[in-house]
Parts: structure tokens; C-alpha cells; sequence
């Protein structure tokens, strides 16, 4: 790539950035607010303690395979605890906003606002990808990559979210995902639940923590 394709990309990223900020006032006021800020840094805090735990129990009985069940249960209940409610609060906050910007609005009118018309072709093989990495890697025998492998997939459809609703925490969170995604390919399979704990749970706090240094633009969250 020369130096006038390059600068013809870069115009045409801006242009892009412009466009969706214009023409995506209805997201960017679902979004609007700290609420997913917040919902985001419990999350975090428990897949680090989460991760912590495990890796402890790991070096100590020098295997996964030995750590007692009942760490592995409770952990596990308390994980799709925490997603269950994240959920339904996620879809039920997304539906009472949609609500109040636009009559009939509703969570299905949220996921294809972010995930039809054009950036159907930028998100959607992203996700794709996303999912099929756990497949590939446990196939593989190292089911230790599914973290990575996510995180790097997720910083496209995160950023393009950062783009479309003008709000910095989509962005740094994304790219939080890919580097830390990136780097943790060289060292995860000494240390798996440490960079499992980098990746996911410092993805979440750099959202939650980025999402709440933003200035209220008089948005309610």
C-alpha cells in the first residue's frame, strides 16, 4: 500500500466515523449513560477472582483435572448466575431505553441497529469467527486458546461499536481485547486462568473503569 492509498483510507475511516455519528442517533441514545459501566466491573472483579482462585488451586495440585468439584460447581453456578442476571438486565435496560427514544422500539430493534444494514458485513464474520475458534481449539486439545482466540475477534465488532455511538469505552475496551489477545498467544499455555484473568477480566474493568471516567453528556444512564 502507498502512501496515496493509505491516505485515501484513512479519508475514507473519517468519512465513515462521520457518517455513523450522524445517522445513528438512535443508538447512540440507548447507550447513552453508565449503566453497562456499572453492570461491567462486578463482572470483572469476578472473573479475576474467578481466574486467581483456579490458577492458585492449578499450581498447587499441579493439574486442573485436580482441582476439588466443588470449586469447580459453585464457580460455575456462580458464573451463570452472574450472566443470567447481567442478561436480563442488559435486554430489559435495552428495551425500556429503546422505548423512550423511539415509540415501538424494542431490544430486537437494538441488535439490528448494531448488527444490520452495512455492518452486517464487518460484525457478523467477526462473531462468526469468534464462535468458531472454541471449536478449533478444543478440537485442537488446547482449549487454553478459546480466550485469546475470542478477545482478538471481539476488538472488530467492539470498536465498530465504539464508532457507531461515539463513546470511548467500546474503544479502549476493544483494544484492550486485541492486544491483550494477541500478547497472551505466546505465553498462555504456561499460565492459563492468570492470562484468561488479564484478557476477560481487564477487559471488563477497562470498559466499567473508562465507561464511568467519561463526562455525563446528559445522558441518564
Amino acid at each position: 500500500m502507498n502512501q496515496s492509498e493509505l491516505e485515501t483510507l484513512l479519508a475514507d475511516v473519517e468519512e465513515l466515523k462521520r457518517a455513523v455519528r450522524r445517522n445513528n442517533p438512535f443508538l447512540r441514545q440507548v447507550v447513552a449513560g453508565r449503566f453497562f459501566a456499572v453492570l461491567s466491573i462486578p463482572f470483572g472483579l469476578f472473573v479475576v477472582a474467578f481466574c486467581t482462585g483456579t490458577q492458585i488451586l492449578v499450581t498447587r495440585l499441579g493439574s486442573f483435572s485436580a482441582v476439588p468439584a466443588a470449586w469447580k460447581i459453585t464457580a460455575g453456578i456462580f458464573l451463570a448466575l452472574f450472566f443470567v442476571i447481567g442478561s436480563s438486565l442488559k435486554w430489559s435496560f435495552l428495551a425500556r431505553q429503546a422505548r423512550k427514544v423511539e415509540e415501538g422500539a424494542n431490544f430486537w430493534t437494538v441488535i439490528r441497529s448494531i448488527y444490520g444494514g452495512t455492518w452486517l458485513h464487518l460484525n457478523v464474520p467477526a462473531m462468526l469467527c469468534a464462535v468458531l475458534v472454541p471449536v478449533l481449539a478444543i478440537l485442537a486439545g488446547h482449549p487454553w486458546y478459546i480466550a485469546p482466540g475470542i478477545a482478538i475477534f471481539l476488538a472488530i465488532p467492539s470498536n465498530s461499536m465504539g464508532l457507531i455511538v461515539d463513546r470511548p469505552e467500546y474503544l479502549a475496551a476493544g483494544w484492550y481485547a486485541l492486544i491483550s489477545g494477541l500478547v497472551s498467544l505466546f505465553f498462555i499455555e504456561a499460565l492459563p486462568f492468570v492470562w484468561a484473568e488479564v484478557i476477560w477480566g481487564g477487559y471488563l474493568l477497562v470498559f466499567g473503569l473508562v465507561g464511568l471516567a467519561v463526562k455525563d453528556r446528559g445522558d441518564s444512564a
